[in-house]
């Protein structure tokens, strides 16, 4: 694909710079779905774009596609279904789309469609996708399709899991909407309604791992994230509150990254860093606090997920520098122990065995006092990144299995509570919230910290916060 064609389809095809190799590298992945699961399936993306819902919230809102589908096809636009019939030997891929709609195109940009001759050479060239159909055909199509199968099974993908031993669905999202779709066909073709079966294992078990491509997207951002930290530390000083923060943290990821944030950041100063999902991100803040900032960028379809927390004042007083490097030595043991093999929860106990022990010994014996917000462990040390920021099933049901080469997973430790210290003739007492965040790809043997590049030890920090930057 020509760099003007990569710019003109940039918007709705994200070639995961594979480049020319996109198309090939997407229809791989769709093979080795189609070899696993072996029978007739649908997946649709998301159903609606921005302000097709709720039009009131119709302001700067990009789409985001159903990872599920950016992962097999790269095309990010509403209203797009795939089914993989790997029966079929004429067209074993089938990708709907709605009509060409160029008074859309004129308001919201060039969309693929079909209707006339060009626009469907058009759709077929970038995507690589031969057949490619109209939307409103789709369960003509499905019926035919299902009825030819020998065996009447049809894969969807939806998101559940188990839960204390109970079957927990995500039932409000697209997903879980149209599998109730695809069952009131079932019924309506007399099928048994075990026909219909959830592809969400084999779909992960397949996506998680990156590739070399996803490996550089997410270096890619983890540099643009590490430069936007400390171009933020370097100028810390002058500012006096939390959307200060993240309105300069954010604009500088985004001036390096057409891709968008990878979550709203969260920036929380003082007590506020001990709720977890603080979202406010508008309190003034002293000099002798610490504030946290969980942040990143996306580049193409991959993410950089960063937690720091700094003072406000540049330099650590000895309470939070204690309690920072309690932090700091938990995250490292996680990341000694990180390897194929290892599960989520033993890391866990890595994490928050170091944290509790340090407390009790180092913190204690220094004479503190301390009262946490929580009870032994404030939140899971790790979860899956990749096509989503938080990846994997939504209730986290492999944290008990063993990771595998080419995982990503976050590695953020916390402490949160009121915390109090004499130093010299000094009492430091404050209500702190800390946690320190990287993005570990696990390997055979170890794992590679893809965000080293970001300042953490408490003399980095100080050093970009004087304004000295690397030595």
């Amino acid at each position: 694909m020509n760099i003007k064609m990569k710019k003109k389809y940039s918007g709705i095809f994200r070639d995961g710079g594979a480049g020319a190799q996109a198309r090939s590298r997407f229809r791989k992945r769709r093979q080795r779905l189609m070899e696993r699961e072996n029978k007739l399936m649908v997946i649709t993306g998301v159903p609606y774009g921005p302000g097709e819902e709720t039009t009131w919230s119709y302001a700067y809102c990009p789409t985001y596609q159903e990872p599920s589908i950016m992962y097999l096809t790269g095309v990010n636009q509403s209203k797009v279904i795939l089914l993989l019939d790997p029966s079929s030997r004429q067209s074993d891929e089938i990708l709907f789309i709605p009509k060409k709609d160029p008074v859309k195109e004129f308001w919201d940009g060039i969309r693929f469609g079909v209707g006339d001759p060009k626009s469907l050479r058009e759709a077929q060239k970038v995507t690589g996708i031969k057949d490619i159909r109209d939307i409103e055909d789709f369960e003509s199509v499905l019926k035919e399709r299902f009825g030819k199968q020998r065996k009447k099974q049809l894969g969807a993908f939806w998101l559940e899991g188990r839960v204390n031993g109970k079957r927990k669905i995500i039932e409000q999202d697209h997903n879980w909407k149209f599998r109730s779709r695809l069952a009131g066909l079932i019924k309506k073709w007399k099928a048994p309604k075990e026909a219909l079966q959830n592809i969400m294992d084999t779909h992960f078990e397949l996506r998680m791992p990156l590739d070399s491509y996803d490996c550089k997207n997410v270096l890619k951002a983890q540099k643009i994230t590490a430069n936007a930290f400390t171009s933020t530390l370097q100028n810390f000083s002058t500012f006096k509150n939390e959307c200060q923060v993240q309105a300069y943290v954010e604009g500088q990821m985004l001036f390096h990254s057409p891709y968008g944030l990878s979550f709203p950041s969260i920036v929380a100063s003082g007590p506020n860093a001990t709720i977890l999902h603080y979202m406010k991100n508008d309190d003034d803040f002293g000099k002798d606090e610490m504030v946290l900032i969980d942040f990143g960028v996306r580049w193409m379809t991959m993410h950089a997920d960063i937690s720091r927390t700094v003072p406000a004042s540049g330099t650590f007083n000895p309470l939070q520098k204690m309690l920072y490097e309690i932090v700091l030595k938990a995250q490292l043991e996680v990341e000694k122990t990180a390897q194929e093999g290892v599960t989520i929860q033993q890391l866990n106990d890595v994490c928050w065995d170091s944290i509790n022990h340090d407390l009790k010994t180092v913190f204690k014996e220094a004479g503190g006092k301390y009262k946490l917000k929580y009870t032994q462990r404030p939140h899971g040390v790790s979860h899956l990144m990749g096509e989503q920021e938080h990846d994997g099933d939504p209730f986290r049901m492999y944290s008990s299995k063993p990771m595998k080469d080419g995982w990503m997973i976050s590695n953020e430790p916390g402490l949160y509570g009121d915390f109090k210290l004499k130093f010299g003739r000094k009492t430091y007492d404050a209500t702190i919230g800390i946690r320190i965040e990287d993005n570990l790809l696990i390997k055979k043997k170890g794992c590679k910290n893809m965000s080293r590049v970001v300042p953490k030890t408490v003399e980095e920090i100080e050093r970009w916060m004087s304004g000295n930057g690397n030595p």
